[in-house]
């Protein structure tokens, strides 16, 4: 379906690639512009590269990936492309391409085709200097083409990419074209249509010419218009399919195929002026084409002939196309003193009938006709935030996952999700997850796109919650071949098999001072980066800073970290790095070692640095639900005498404890009992008013959990506005002589701080009703828990709740808003220090205190707590007047069976000291006693399960 021709010199800018609006059957012409990413050239433009990659070759039906380059250094290249009509073939099976390039004999010829097998994709291909043809699937999506992580906005873009700039294969590229022994066909209007305003479609005549580049849900096409080459929508009933038997230049403006000499004659004399022109087939030698041109003087007729090479002659010049004439004699003078100027189109010729029965019944049709389903198998959709790259901007863009060829199409708006921005294909992708370090905000994750030549491109993801990034991720990984399948759900009777990776990173020894003085790590998964460390000042840094990477796929076979030195440069290299197979690591088990550095280029005094890790690797296996169902009415138990158990010997478990607990209990609506009775056992066991929950604890942890997990629509009402005018405003609030810049007024910092502390302070006052009210019934609890057992103490209650709601959620938020996802970039240092001095002023009125020697410059904020302490006292009272539990109003969802298997293993890993503490004699004795018992006949049900699914 491709009817156009033309060819001519391009530019290309290599940077980054955007379309220029040319359609597939625009070859390059002079003055075009294509963007193409510098970081994909070959060794012959690009002279930092040490080689050329292969592309790979990929059967028709596989799918190369999509990638979407970020604004880069752009370099101008001029490269030119055949005509289309030399090397586009229409829809064309495999066998007959490869017959067609076996009859060139010559390295390097190619062809494009229409996929037989996949409609709206397009295959290149290639005869290699082997003498083999390679099959190299273009995905057409909208009038963009993407092949080998290459974004193109027309075929003749990608023709003159490959045969002047890149190679294909390794050393080969594009060189000689195979023409079609036929003109491919198109679509022609059978009516006009006039496009609805603010949509996607595209008005046309009667009788225009379309390229046809995808077929759409419910009749709907994106073509482009031979005539204007605009693209857009058109409904199919408007159209019908040009033969092959038609002149490839009908729907050109300037082509009458249907009218004899004299008509030509009397169009041009009647309609035409002085300038006007057309062409029409050849009456005296046919396959011939004659120019018509009005002079002021009688018509003037001029042949043009084709030739065996696929050109066209006229006047003993040679052309590539008649386009390519008529732009000339534009230019230049056809007869002396006059050039071609308009051509007289078609619609001159005949008037257009609209108004039959038939014509209104399709224009009724039409109006009928929706555009919501353009994409056939929809799984998911909806926006999401997304990062080209490390170092560029966030944005928001609509996404749609079409099943049926694994894409994910990504759009500006969902108003417009017609014509994508950008696709990636699944199918050659891995999904990973991202540690909240690299970005400094949760919830993110990570496509990489592997090209068959070792390349990676890879896209980052964030989601607004942890559950809509589970959800996103979970239904990606199902469409990506480079990963396995996610688990059957645990229903089928067979075991399940997760696993994780705990890794701390602890503390680097003898760096060389040369190259380090501000260290940090860079943590990776089979190469692919997932997390990093904060820098660390010395040749000795000690980070003690914890990962815990969940759910790998079964591909990750190794964990490698490199160390790098923080300085102001864009770019800080690796330096020094390590790399350990996760074979090496015993299942389950904690190990702590010092593993040596080396470097990729021979670096002085590197031979001792060394880095210090605790490594766990574990490996779940995970039964159906309904085998732990003893396990789980133990943890149940209201007497908590197993949770006591497992708080007491999971010391460094504690905050994998903690979230399978929390997560348990939520599920069976209990967290408010769980909560409760844990915080009121903690309060009892606390002698001194001043330390209670200070240290961190499976109370303290499980409370802060649960307020992270339910608590951030209220974080963000009441403290996004005004951080986000803190990030625009670039007035400083430092009050510390020690770091005043130069003629900086303290008095004018004061003021700015102290509006910036009142207009917060009063939107977390308004935000008492946003909490969730199982959440304020705990803070109710704990206040009625602490006042009988500190009934003298008036501020304890108050102080109670503080120390949750400011100290462990409100002021981490305003010290780090990225970590709730209140903003996407990183603050500057001035608005840094400006939220770690908010965050100061906030807590102390918090804790009812008030500045004195420790700070001395913050003394100018006590006014402000002294006059807010008792609105303080009033919030917090009221954050906890929630009496009655309340009812649960939805359902929390979690993998129910991998939260008790997690349970179990714990209870596997500390089996002997849980034996200890069932030998002590007290109320918990007995449960302990069938904790173990359970504990080790799941064991055997285990290893049962795994027989079975060995042998199936």
């Amino acid at each position: 379906m491709f009817t156009s021709e033309g060819g001519g010199i391009g530019h290309v800018i290599l940077g980054s690639f955007s379309g220029v609006g040319r359609g597939m059957s625009d070859p390059p012409h002079e003055g075009a512009v294509g963007r193409i990413p510098s970081a994909s050239l070959s060794p012959e433009v690009c002279l930092a590269a040490p080689s050329i990659l292969p592309l790979g070759i990929v059967e028709e039906g596989d799918a190369l990936d999509v990638q979407e380059i970020g604004e880069d250094e752009e370099v101008v290249l001029t490269l030119t492309a055949p005509p289309p009509n030399q090397w586009y073939h229409g829809k064309l099976d495999r066998m007959i391409a490869e017959e067609r390039l076996l009859q060139a004999r010559t390295a390097g010829s190619y062809l494009i085709r229409e996929s037989d097998r996949r409609p709206g994709s397009f295959v290149l291909s290639f005869l290699s200097m082997t003498n083999t043809v390679s099959h190299f699937r273009i995905i057409a999506m909208c009038g963009d083409y993407y092949i080998g992580g290459r974004h193109f906005s027309s075929l003749s873009d990608l023709i003159g990419y490959y045969s002047y700039v890149s190679c294909l294969l390794k050393g080969e590229k594009l060189m000689s074209p195979v023409a079609p022994p036929e003109t491919a066909g198109g679509v022609r209007a059978i009516l006009p249509y006039t496009k609805v305003p603010e949509t996607d479609e595209i008005s046309f005549f009667k009788g225009d010419t379309f390229i046809v580049h995808n077929e759409l849900e419910d009749g709907w096409l994106w073509v482009m218009n031979v005539r204007t080459d605009e693209q857009g929508l058109i409904v199919q009933d408007l159209v019908k399919e040009v033969g092959r038997e038609e002149d490839p230049h009908e729907g050109k403006a300037w082509f009458h195929g249907k009218i004899n000499k004299q008509e030509a004659h009397n169009l041009l004399m009647t309609v035409g002026q002085v300038g006007s022109f057309l062409v029409r087939p050849s009456d005296s030698t046919p396959g011939d084409y004659s120019l018509y041109f009005r002079t002021t003087e009688p018509i003037r007729r001029f042949k043009i002939s084709p030739t065996p090479s696929n050109q066209f002659m006229m006047g003993g010049r040679y052309y590539n196309s008649i386009d390519d004439i008529i732009e000339h004699y534009r230019k230049e003078q056809i007869v002396e003193g006059h050039n071609l100027k308009d051509a007289l189109s078609v619609q001159h010729q005949e008037q257009v009938l609209t108004d039959t029965v038939e014509g209104k019944e399709i224009y009724n049709t039409i109006r009928r006709k929706t555009k919501d389903a353009f994409y056939k198998n929809i799984v998911k959709k909806g926006y999401v935030l997304f990062n080209k790259g490390k170092g560029k901007r966030w944005k928001n863009l609509y996404f749609i996952l079409e099943g049926n060829d694994s894409q994910l199409i990504y759009f500006e708006s969902e108003k417009r999700a017609t014509k994508p921005k950008g696709l990636i294909d699944l199918s050659v992708c891995s999904v990973y997850e991202v540690h909240d370090s690299m970005f400094g905000r949760p919830n993110c994750f990570q496509i990489v796109v592997q090209h068959f030549s070792e390349e990676q491109c890879i896209f980052y993801f964030a989601g607004e919650t942890p559950e809509q990034a589970q959800d996103w991720m979970k239904c990606l990984q199902t469409f990506c071949n480079n990963l396995r399948k996610p688990s059957q759900p645990c229903s089928n009777k067979r075991l399940r098999q997760v696993s994780s990776l705990f890794l701390n990173v602890e503390e680097a020894h003898k760096l060389p001072s040369k190259h380090f003085t501000n260290a940090y790590c860079n943590i990776y998964l089979n190469s692919i980066q997932v997390a990093k460390t904060h820098p660390r000042e010395g040749q000795n840094p000690v980070w003690t800073e914890e990962f815990i990477f969940d759910d790998l796929s079964s591909e990750i076979n190794r964990f490698e970290i490199s160390l790098s030195n923080k300085t102001k440069k864009s770019k800080e290299n690796d330096i020094l790095f390590m790399c350990c197979p996760l074979c090496r690591l015993q299942r389950g088990k904690m190990i702590d070692e010092w593993f040596p550095l080396s470097s990729h280029v021979p670096l002085k005094n590197v031979a001792s640095s060394s880095l210090r890790l605790r490594v766990r690797y574990s490996v779940e296996k995970i039964m159906p639900v309904e085998v732990y169902n003893e396990l789980k009415e133990l943890v149940l138990l209201k007497e908590f005498h197993v949770i006591n158990a497992l708080a007491h010997v999971c010391g460094q478990d504690r905050t994998l404890l903690a979230s399978v607990l929390l997560r348990i209990f939520r599920h069976e609506n209990l967290e408010a009992q769980l909560l409760r009775e844990l915080n009121d056992r903690e309060i009892s066991a606390e002698d001194e008013a001043t330390t209670l929950f200070r240290a961190t604890t499976l109370a303290s942890t499980l409370m802060e959990q649960y307020m992270k997990a339910t608590a951030t629509p209220f974080v963000h009402h009441a403290l996004k506005d005004t951080i986000l005018k803190i990030m625009e405003s670039r007035q400083s609030c430092e009050l510390n002589p020690s770091k005043l810049e130069k003629n900086e007024d303290v008095n004018v910092n004061l003021a700015h701080l102290l509006s910036i502390v009142s207009e917060l302070v009063e939107k977390i006052f308004m935000a008492a009703e946003i909490l969730p009210p199982t959440l304020r019934f705990i803070y109710g609890c704990l206040q009625k828990a602490v006042q009988q057992k500190w009934p003298r103490n008036t501020t304890m209650r108050t102080r109670v709740v503080s120390g949750f709601v400011f100290l462990r959620l409100i002021c981490p938020a305003i010290v780090n808003p990225r970590i709730f996802n209140i903003i996407a970039d990183p603050p500057s240092p001035v608005t840094s220090r400006t939220l770690t001095l908010v965050a100061k002023a906030v807590q102390n009125l918090a804790n009812l205190v008030e500045f004195g020697a420790k700070e001395p410059y913050m003394e100018g904020v006590n006014p402000f707590i002294k006059s807010n302490k008792h609105r303080m006292i009033k919030f917090l009272d009221e954050l906890g007047n929630v009496p009655e539990l309340p009812e649960p109003t939805e359902h929390f969802n979690t993998d129910l069976a991998r939260d008790l298997a997690a349970l179990h293993q714990l209870c596997v890993t500390h089996l002997d000291e849980l034996r200890i503490l069932s030998n002590e004699r007290g109320s918990q004795q007995h449960i302990l006693k069938k904790l173990l018992a359970v504990t080790e006949l799941l064991q055997q049900t285990q290893t049962q399960y795994a027989v079975t699914n060995s042998s199936r």
